[in-house]
């Protein structure tokens, strides 16, 4: 808590341990395990069969770890590091995503891919277990198979806790609309809990919107890293209203991590436009049966950057029901530990609206299981 307010970090990360794969892929599998060869900028795992992507190889992006994160950066991450920056900077509530650990999630052997899940989800639920009413995590589920989608989604939910689910990347031969995926959005709709949308890694088909620029070097890789997130975000909110799924399943709920708000407006304004108004000329099938705003505050939220100028225009368009906070602690291109917060204080928005967007947002759209435990609640 700070200054009065309850406060849920409703997108960080974590920095995974250099033994979570010989700790945690069952036996059957071992053998196949990832094998990690070290970390990069004492944070992410390099692994011995894959190259590093581009952007993690610029020294600029490393220089300032230790001023931004201190005591957590040096001692590599742990539990207790972790839980000293929530108290100190008055986070009560942090929900983490992966950061190196979705390796094999993709992999065509389900049973594989399904063990590569489970070793991570199980890995995430002890971390998390050493504070079970502060620390809550966001699943990952195998890609190319609806059933063990399912399973995994239950399990991690239901047996772990999870509060999310990372939305699955399509099949390239299979978009989200198919009816083969109905039973996963029925099981996420039935568990009350909402699919974490995060950019490139969610992507509702191939290529990816910034597959141009990947791998490139200079200003090639700050263009891949500005378009990923934001632009595949907006590319899977189209796909979910303009598909009608959001008509078939209206409990489902939505989260848009990491890519900021500000588009946010444009782009409700735009599907607006081509679902009702006057470029809906082009709507060859069926229109949506709401106006993009209306999916949005019914079933949306977008995570805010604490810093992000535009977030007071948001709150004027939308009002101020449907934007959550976020650090994306710990990764080197976010805030400094000591900033996020107190920059979200001085956002030139009501008290009342801070209060929903540090707290109350986030609690509706992650559900009742984000706050079990927490006296706070």
């Amino acid at each position: 808590m700070k200054n009065g307010f309850r406060v849920v970090d409703a997108d960080a990360h974590f920095y995974e341990p250099e033994d979570i794969w010989d700790k945690y892929v069952e036996p059957a599998y071992y053998d196949r395990r990832p094998i990690v060869t070290g970390r990069l900028g004492n944070s992410i795992l390099q692994y011995e069969t894959t190259p590093q992507h581009t952007a993690f190889n610029s020294q600029a992006l490393w220089s300032l770890m230790e001023e931004k994160f201190g005591d957590s950066w040096r001692e590599g991450w742990t539990l207790e590091s972790r839980l000293r920056d929530m108290d100190r900077e008055g986070w009560d509530v942090q929900v983490c995503l992966p950061t190196s650990g979705g390796r094999g999630i993709g992999d065509k052997d389900i049973g594989f891919a399904s063990a590569m899940a489970r070793a991570y989800n199980n890995w995430a639920h002890d971390f998390c277990s050493g504070a079970p009413g502060r620390l809550k995590y966001t699943a990952q589920v195998p890609r190319n198979d609806i059933t063990a989608m399912v399973t995994e989604t239950r399990r991690s939910v239901d047996t772990l806790g999870a509060v999310s689910i990372m939305l699955p990347q399509a099949d390239p031969e299979k978009m989200w609309h198919h009816a083969d995926y109905d039973t996963m959005w029925a099981t996420v709709q039935d568990l009350d809990i909402p699919l974490s949308v995060h950019g490139e890694g969610c992507s509702s088909g191939q290529p990816l919107v910034n597959a141009r620029y990947h791998g490139g070097l200079h200003f090639f890789v700050a263009m891949e890293e500005a378009m990923g997130f934001p632009f595949e975000n907006m590319t899977s909110l189209a796909h979910f209203i303009y598909s009608g799924l959001l008509d078939r399943f209206p409990q489902l709920r939505l989260l848009l991590l990491e890519s900021k708000a500000g588009w946010v407006p444009f782009w409700l304004d735009r599907l607006e436009e081509y679902g009702h108004g006057r470029k809906a000329v082009f709507f060859d099938s069926h229109r949506p049966q709401l106006t993009a705003q209306e999916y949005f505050l019914r079933q949306c939220a977008v995570a805010a950057d604490a810093d992000e100028p535009s977030v007071k225009y948001v709150v004027d368009y939308l009002g101020d029901d449907t934007i959550v906070f976020n650090t994306d602690y710990p990764h080197p291109d976010a805030l400094g530990a000591a900033e996020p917060l107190k920059r979200m204080m001085a956002q030139p928005i009501p008290e009342d609206s801070k209060r929903k967007i540090l707290w109350d947002n986030s609690v509706k759209a992650y559900g009742k299981r984000l706050v079990a435990g927490n006296p706070l609640a």
